[in-house]
């Protein structure tokens, strides 16, 4: 996420080389968004490790190619069936 450079860079700036427990106790009451956005960072950035990815079974995105059915998915069911039967309801709108 390149947004998230310029802020994470000024964050980490201001926090410089201080302990990084009391640091993120610190962040979570006194600076939430700095909290998030550490956070969201350190989440990213585990789960692109390949040796995590390995461990949980994630293979990371990958590009799926849609198949059309014929008839598509949510007509095989029957669930839409009443309302294809019933046909076109509406209230037509008001005119000025």
């Amino acid at each position: 996420m390149p947004e998230l450079a310029i802020p994470l860079a000024a964050l980490l700036d201001k926090l410089g080389g201080a302990d990084p427990a009391a640091t993120m106790a610190t962040l979570q009451t006194d600076d939430p968004s700095g909290f998030d956005l550490l956070c969201t960072v350190i989440a990213g950035a585990y789960f692109l490790n390949p040796e995590v990815r390995q461990a949980i079974g994630y293979p990371g995105q990958q590009a799926v190619t849609i198949v059309p059915e014929d008839p598509p998915d949510y007509e095989q069911d029957g669930l839409l069936a009443s309302v294809i039967a019933r046909g076109a309801i509406y209230r037509p709108t008001p005119s000025s």
